[in-house]
């Protein structure tokens, strides 16, 4: 710190009279980057009823994660239910008959008594017994032999315990025949909690993390999952109840399989066991819109019977026994209630007609038959755009109690967004921030957040909830980074986005408290300081003909599909026009023109044939971050060997840049990259019934802060700083734990505390009232 470091200056103010929301941090629970089966579910065997498919991912089938020896054949006929109808026949007439389960990654054990659940049927009375071992590579850890004495040709549920004496790595579960025939299927190996006696259902160290955040509420089962891709393909929580040999599978939207062993009752018990409020989502009655044919509706004949198990999922989490689904609730092992509130109706959907048509048929229905349930509507994936303004002005005309926000953004955008709620209309729909990440997983990721946050729990009145997501996230499984809490078999790994979170949520008040900040920084981030035109078709190889830069023209030129870019002079002062004609040589989409400086700096991108080669974006990077400004936009498709016209115009306007594209000669793109200030360091207060004030700091600069905080009382104080800091706004990587551990430093004055603030750092000063 040199002595021209400017210090800051908090004076701490009585609660505005705005009530903080008491449910305003939760999470969200969706079946992304194996979150539940190989990760929360405790359950270790993979693939444990047959049913993987390449439906689920190219190049899977039934023994995927199984290794067979011997005369081992995959059957349908006769199952053990017809939800999952896929088994295995072992026959050990000549040889032994095995197959053996690698689950995921290697099976982690710890010491002490498991669990071998399994359905089986000898199909000959010469099949008299099972050997089950457990082995880590030639080594035998535990061996166990099952007799098989049940009558031929029906199927038996069998349970044996396995004991471990030591904690074991890289195991395999091996099933063996030596004789006979018999039929194997709904294989699961589970550690017994030593407290109940009962097999877990849930992996105790995942669950301790996600109790540490102390949510208010979990979301769950979606997101994408809970609307799927398809109608086939939608969530029915119904089909998730029951054994789990009679669960409906589905494929997942994310390119693998969901057996349901966490299914409906499980996230509720979840919820219970975390102490929070259960937020299900349900399907507005059509499906996602992210594939070919766009969104589907349920047909209108169907939707009486979709509104009734809408409705029956309300019944079961809160009626009593005496109703038909409190009934199915307490005949599982639950009778009393689970104190649902809210009750989510679609995911990021598109605004269309039919979504608004069966929206209302089911909105309607929870109003007439549930009034105590708060319905959260939604509007789109993004932070603005048309299904954005679309889905907020349906929600007023439906007086839709909360809108479901998302926004996956870079952290420039955070930091020049933490007043966007303060305008918003206190009258309308309230707010959940359903879905946000500042896109990684480094420590600047993790402070724009912070802000944003800060300006949610400014606004809570209007920001009732919100949810970072994804959550969970197993080592080498992932589909999406950034996420919150990365894990493998034996570890688990917060980032520093987790201890954000965790922060926060700790640090909870009833009232907002009023501030006066002094010393606090902006950053303004123009036009890019680079002002080239570069090139680029990663995956593809494209010729670029008829260039012209600012009126300059160049030769024709072709980049590859390893993503070398071609670099052009451009941008004048104050304006830069590019016209190309461009052909996909091969490939499957299209490419991309950037704006200003190389990777790592400021620049525009405009790209074309994105998302399955169906659309266009202009986006826009600061500190290696990317993301949209506008779109994404719907293309008609680029075509191999058949040009197409591109014009991009990017000029300054008062201090912004507006950018505009036409594609083809028509207008794709027109918008306005405004250039209001990064707020740097960013300061919240609430406060507690008891008159204890809690102030977060955000200090997103290279520099550490002199802090001062008149505190409204003239005496003795004392206060505690946790704090969450990093040399470097880039330290922190995806799929590692944040590695530094966080600070805590103890405050006294006499109305009035100093501290310094490091630079890139997070911090929650808690000051009990005197």
């Amino acid at each position: 710190m040199t002595p021209h470091t400017p210090a800051l200056h908090i004076a701490l103010g009585e609660p505005i009279g705005r009530r903080a929301s008491p449910d305003l941090w939760g999470i969200f629970l969706e079946d992304i980057n194996d979150a539940l089966d190989g990760g929360l579910n405790a359950d270790v065997v993979q693939n444990g009823q047959f049913e993987y498919s390449p439906e689920d991912r190219p190049g899977w089938g039934p023994l995927t994660a199984w290794t067979a020896q011997g005369s081992v054949t995959v059957r349908s006929a006769d199952p053990v239910h017809t939800a999952t109808a896929t088994h295995v026949r072992l026959h050990g007439d000549r040889t032994a008959a095995s197959i053996t389960n690698h689950g995921y990654d290697g099976m982690t054990l710890g010491a002490g008594p498991h669990l071998l659940e399994l359905a089986l049927r000898r199909v000959d009375e010469a099949a008299a017994s099972l050997t089950v071992r457990l082995t880590r590579g030639d080594r035998e850890i535990a061996r166990t032999s099952l007799a098989l004495d049940a009558p031929a040709r029906e199927w038996t549920f069998l349970q044996t315990r396995l004991e471990l004496p030591a904690d074991v790595e890289d195991a395999a579960l091996a099933l063996e025949l030596a004789r006979g025939t018999a039929d194997l299927d709904v294989v699961s190996l589970r550690p017994i909690d030593p407290g109940t006696g009962r097999p877990r259902t849930f992996r105790p160290d995942l669950v301790a993390a996600l109790a540490e955040l102390k949510p208010s509420f979990v979301r769950f089962p979606g997101g994408c999952v809970a609307h799927g891709l398809g109608l086939e393909n939608m969530y029915h929580w119904k089909t998730t109840l029951g054994p789990r040999h009679e669960r409906r599978h589905l494929r997942n939207t994310w390119g693998y399989h969901q057996s349901m062993s966490i299914g409906y009752l499980e996230y509720f018990l979840l919820c219970e066991q975390l102490g929070a409020t259960p937020m299900p989502i349900v399907p507005a009655g059509v499906c996602c819109q992210n594939l070919p044919g766009g969104p589907r509706a349920i047909p209108q004949d169907e939707m009486p019977e979709y509104i009734r198990d809408v409705l029956d999922l309300v019944e079961f989490a809160n009626g009593g026994a005496e109703t038909g689904w409190g009934a199915v609730r307490t005949a599982l092992g639950h009778p009393e209630p689970f104190g649902l509130r809210y009750l989510g109706v679609g995911n990021e959907d598109q605004i269309t007609a039919d979504f608004r048509d069966r929206f209302h048929q089911i909105h309607a229905a929870l109003r007439a038959e549930h009034p105590e349930i708060t319905v959260i509507g939604t509007a789109g994936p993004n932070p603005f755009g048309i299904d954005f303004e679309d889905g907020w002005t349906f929600a007023r005309e439906e007086d839709v109690a909360i809108v479901d926000e998302h926004g996956y953004r870079t952290p420039h955008w955070f930091h020049q967004n933490t007043r966007r709620f303060d305008t918003y209309d206190r009258s309308g729909p309230a707010v959940y921030v359903g879905e946000y990440a500042a896109r990684t997983s480094r420590l600047r990721s993790a402070l724009a957040e912070a802000a944003g946050m800060i300006g949610m729990e400014r606004n809570s009145d209007v920001v009732r909830l919100a949810s970072y997501a994804p959550l969970l996230a197993r080592v080498g499984h992932t589909q999406w980074t950034p996420d919150l809490i990365y894990f493998t078999d034996t570890e688990v790994r917060p980032s520093a986005s987790y201890h954000v979170q965790r922060m926060f949520s700790h640090a909870r008040g009833e009232h907002v408290c009023g501030l006066e900040v002094t010393g606090a920084a902006a950053r303004v981030r123009g036009v890019p300081d680079a002002r080239s035109v570069r090139l680029r078709s990663p995956g593809n190889r494209v010729r670029w003909s008829e260039i012209a830069v600012d009126g300059i023209t160049h030769p024709d030129q072709v980049t590859a599909a390893d993503g070398e870019e071609i670099a052009l002079p451009g941008w004048g002062a104050d304006a830069c026009e590019i016209s190309v004609q461009l052909t996909r040589i091969e490939g499957a989409q299209g490419a991309e023109i950037h704006l200003g400086g190389p990777a790592g700096t400021t620049h525009y991108t405009v790209q074309l044939g994105g998302w399955q080669n169906r659309t266009s974006v202009v986006g826009r990077s600061d500190d290696g971050i990317g993301d949209e400004i506008d779109g994404p936009t719907p293309l008609r498709g680029f075509a191999t060997g058949v040009p197409r016209h591109v014009r991009v115009r990017a000029e300054l306007v008062a201090g912004s840049v507006r950018l505009r594209v036409w594609i083809d000669g028509e207008l794709a793109h027109d918008v306005q990259d405004r250039g209001d200030p990064d707020e740097l360091v960013v300061v919240g207060a609430v406060a507690r019934e008891d008159g204890t004030r809690i102030l977060k700091v955000v200090n997103a600069t290279a520099q550490q802060r002199p802090l001062e905080i008149t505190t409204p009382w003239d005496g003795p104080v004392t206060g505690t700083a946790e704090i969450l800091a990093g040399p470097d706004p880039d330290e922190g990587a995806p799929f590692e734990a944040w590695p530094h551990p966080i600070g805590v430093e103890s405050l006294h004055g006499r109305g009035r505390l100093e501290m310094a603030v490091p630079a890139w750092s997070f911090s929650v000063i808690t000051l009990p009232a005197p």
